[in-house]
């Protein structure tokens, strides 16, 4: 009975596996073996278990792309989603080019067409060639032979938000480094050249005031990001703050309404008190980094402090005639020999110093130093 339990699910198995590979119609020589000779061993009989059916994800196609007022997607963006879907969709080179073309209509579709037919650009080999004419005739950034002039005349708009114009900055960044692929050159440090520019013109104040605790060249990106992350946060809750406050305080009732006896502020002190806010930030910032700088120079100043808080001692009379008073040599003098070997120039002494000299408390002050 045993037996043929298992011959019936070795034909389900075979079956199930006939049915996954169709190319294959003939039986397998494992089904033939089980047919002929029933065995008793569990090791040649199929173990289900292994059997995994695996379901392909069904891909989300991208949106088709106009060119015109209708399209939900700028032209960088549509081309980030198509270029997910291709890799998604595990579709080869050669036949990137012809998925690209079914996604776009209009004019679009037909500055491809021309534009890859008049050129002589074959767009099965090269499918990157579709990306850089819609983004050359669909760009919000016009497109220029100098991507570089385009990236260093990006300045701060007229009420523009600090942290809209680091954005704006780093998008054209990336717009000026496709463009210089495109040519066979490369910008070098991109994220340097745009933390130097934010810095120059950063349309905050109070950030510009925060910048300028260290130089230019000793910002990075990542300083720069924590400081516009940190200032977003802080405005962003002043400003809900804000909100709440100036939501009037009253009591409606039928015919009637009352107001507390709370003084309202005028809008003019409030915008006044929320620009000082701002400012207090940046404040903090810069004293918080003066305080550092002042920690790391205070120990030289303390020393020469206390250099000068000592008292000057008085001269030696003779110490730099000639002869040396200590050797006799005409060559040098007894300062020179003294300062040497490190012998006091009082007694000439090498156990201590000058300052630790006994014969120093019974000598009389002299002539003080100069």
């Amino acid at each position: 009975m045993g037996e043929i339990i298992r011959d019936v699910g070795q034909q389900l198995a075979d079956s199930i596996l006939a049915r996954l590979s169709p190319i294959q119609t003939a039986p397998t020589p494992s089904t033939a073996h089980t047919q002929a000779i029933p065995t008793n061993t569990s090791t040649q009989s199929l173990d289900l278990s292994q059997v995994q059916l695996v379901p392909h994800r069904k891909v989300k196609e991208p949106p088709t792309f106009r060119g015109d007022r209708t399209d939900t997607v700028n032209v960088h963006e549509w081309e980030d989603i198509v270029r997910s879907y291709i890799k998604k969709a595990n579709i080869r080179t050669e036949h990137q080019a012809e998925e690209i073309l079914t996604h776009l209509r209009g004019r679009a579709k037909d500055v491809v067409k021309f534009g890859t037919r008049n050129s002589g650009i074959d767009v099965t080999e090269t499918p990157e060639a579709i990306y850089g004419l819609l983004r050359r005739h669909f760009a919000a950034v016009p497109c220029s032979a100098l991507p570089l002039a385009d990236f260093y005349t990006t300045l701060p708009k007229s009420g523009e938000d600090a942290y809209d114009y680091w954005l704006r900055l780093n998008q054209a960044a990336d717009v000026a480094t496709d463009r210089l692929k495109a040519q066979g050159k490369t910008l070098d440090c991109p994220m340097l050249e745009v933390t130097r520019m934010f810095i120059r013109n950063c349309p905050s104040k109070e950030l510009a005031m925060t910048f300028r605790s260290k130089t230019i060249d000793k910002w990075s990106a990542e300083e720069v990001q924590d400081v516009l992350d940190e200032y977003h946060t802080e405005v962003s809750s002043r400003g809900a703050a804000s909100a709440v406050s100036r939501k009037p305080n009253e009591n409606v009732h039928v015919n009637m309404v009352e107001m507390s006896g709370t003084e309202v502020s005028s809008p003019d002190k409030q915008d006044s008190r929320e620009a000082k806010v701002p400012e207090s930030f940046a404040l903090e910032r810069v004293i918080s980094m003066l305080e550092k700088v002042l920690l790391q120079n205070s120990t030289p100043a303390q020393a020469m402090s206390n250099r000068q808080s000592k008292p000057r001692l008085p001269r030696i009379e003779g110490l730099n005639n000639l002869p040396c008073a200590v050797c006799g040599d005409a060559a040098h003098s007894a300062l020179t020999h003294c300062r040497d070997k490190r012998l006091c120039f009082q007694c000439h002494s090498a156990d201590h110093p000058r300052r630790s000299c006994p014969l120093l408390k019974s000598a009389q002050p002299a002539q003080p130093e100069n």
